[in-house]
C-alpha cells in the first residue's frame, strides 16, 4: 500500500510540474485557434513558440504565430470571425492578437504584416465591432470598418546610376479599398505620428512612405492595380470572391439558420478563378 502512494505521489508531482511547466497563455491559445489554413501553394511557414513547422493545409493557426511565404507562395487563412486574409509571395505577419468568442468578451484582431502583400476581406469583428480590427505595418496603422482591402509593404526605392535600389530601413505601404461580397464599401483610416486619413471610396489608395504622413486618398485605375497585385490573386481582388463560412468554438455558422447563406466552395488552387457571388 505504501509503494502504490509513493507511486501515486510521483504522478502528482510529474502532473504539477508539467502543469507549471507550459506557459498560461499557450494554453489558453490551444483552446481557441483563431483560424485555420483554408488553402495554399508553394512554402508556407509557422512559427510558433519559437518553433518552426510546414504549414499545411486545414493547419490550425493561434494568436502570437508568425506567417511566412516563399517566393512564388500563395496562403488563405480563413479566421473564426468569418473573416479571410491572403497573404501573397515573400510577406510575413504576426498575429498578434485575436479574440473572438459567442461570449461577452470584446472581439479583437491584431496582425503585424513586415511585408509583402495581404487581402483582407473582413468578418464579424470589423463589421459589429468597429475599430476592433488593427493591421499595422513599419509605417502605420490601418483601422479596418467592414470592407475589403489590399495591402502591399515594399522596400522604399530609389534611382541611382539609372538604377532602381532599395532605401536600408525604410518601406513603403500601399492600403486599396474595394468593395466587399455583400457590395459594402467600408472605411479604413491610415494613420501614424505625423499625420492621418481616411478611405471610403472603393478603388482608392493611400501611400505612407517611410517617416512621412500617409498621403491623401488617390485613385487607381484597373491598368495600376492589376500591375500591383499578383496575377494569381486577381481572381480574388476583383471578382466577388466570398470566403466559406469558417467553424466556430460550439460548431454552429455564424449565420441565422433560419434564413442560410450557402457560400460556393473555393477554387482547390489559386491558379483558378475565384467563384462567382452566390
Amino acid at each position: 500500500m505504501i509503494k502504490l502512494y509513493r507511486i501515486l505521489f510521483k504522478i502528482s508531482c510529474l502532473i504539477l510540474l508539467l502543469s507549471v511547466a507550459i506557459p498560461i497563455n499557450l494554453v489558453h491559445a490551444l483552446d481557441n485557434p483563431a483560424g485555420r489554413i483554408l488553402r495554399m501553394e508553394g512554402a508556407v511557414i509557422i512559427v510558433r513558440d519559437s518553433r518552426t513547422m510546414n504549414g499545411s493545409t486545414d493547419l490550425k493557426i493561434y494568436a502570437d504565430d508568425v506567417i511566412k511565404t516563399g517566393p512564388g507562395s500563395l496562403v488563405e487563412l480563413l479566421l473564426q470571425d468569418g473573416s479571410s486574409l491572403h497573404m501573397g509571395p515573400d510577406s510575413q505577419l504576426e498575429l498578434n492578437e485575436f479574440r473572438f468568442s459567442l461570449g461577452k468578451d470584446k472581439p479583437s484582431f491584431i496582425a503585424r504584416m513586415a511585408k509583402g502583400l495581404f487581402v483582407y476581406i473582413s468578418g464579424a469583428i470589423s463589421k459589429v465591432h468597429p475599430g476592433s480590427v488593427k493591421f499595422e505595418t513599419p509605417d502605420a496603422t490601418i483601422g479596418i470598418r467592414g470592407t475589403k482591402l489590399v495591402l502591399k509593404i515594399d522596400d522604399l526605392k530609389f534611382e541611382k546610376d539609372m538604377e532602381t535600389e532599395a532605401l536600408p530601413g525604410c518601406k513603403e505601404t500601399t492600403v486599396v479599398l474595394f468593395r466587399d461580397p455583400t457590395g459594402n464599401v467600408g472605411k479604413v483610416t491610415v494613420s501614424n505620428i505625423k499625420g492621418g486619413d481616411e478611405l471610403n471610396k472603393e478603388f482608392y489608395a493611400i501611400h505612407v512612405k517611410c517617416d512621412s504622413a500617409p498621403s491623401k486618398p488617390m485613385f487607381l485605375d484597373r491598368a495600376s492595380l492589376e500591375k500591383m497585385i499578383p496575377e494569381s490573386l486577381h481572381s480574388i481582388v476583383f471578382e466577388n470572391y466570398r470566403p466559406p463560412l469558417p467553424y466556430t468554438e460550439s460548431e454552429n455558422p455564424l449565420i441565422n439558420p433560419d434564413n442560410p447563406v450557402t457560400p460556393p466552395k473555393p477554387p482547390k488552387t489559386f491558379s483558378e478563378s475565384a467563384p462567382p457571388a452566390s
